[in-house]
């Protein structure tokens, strides 16, 4: 992967929450940044999460990657890496909650052809 774009969801969490909730909010943020443009884009992307964010709620995750997700399959994890806002890694709690997230999708839709 030739580049790397930072999407920061911080504006898609409600003011002074420490979780991302809400399907439709997930939709939202999808359609918003531009996701199914940037799948086709041969650059990694960074999802740069808040410090003090305690969880992403899997109605959010998949609202927002389900569709990355349904079109990359397992390659998702090679283009989409979630950290801390300033590039540090995920507390292995939240990290836990996204491998989870991501596992559930794969295992329960088909990956387009």
């Amino acid at each position: 992967m030739s580049s790397t774009i930072d999407i920061k969801i911080s504006k898609y969490r409600a003011n002074g929450a420490k979780i991302f909730t809400g399907r439709d909010n997930g939709v939202k943020a999808r359609e918003e940044l531009n996701l199914n443009r940037i799948d086709e884009e041969d650059a990694r992307v960074r999802i740069l999460v808040p410090r003090d964010t305690w969880g992403i709620n899997p109605s959010f995750f998949g609202g927002m990657f389900e569709g990355s997700i349904k079109k990359l399959g397992r390659k998702f994890e090679d283009k989409y890496c979630f950290c801390y806002a300033k590039g540090e890694s995920l507390n292995d709690s939240l990290f836990k909650d996204i491998q989870d997230d991501i596992d559930y999708i794969i295992e329960n839709i088909r990956v387009e052809e």
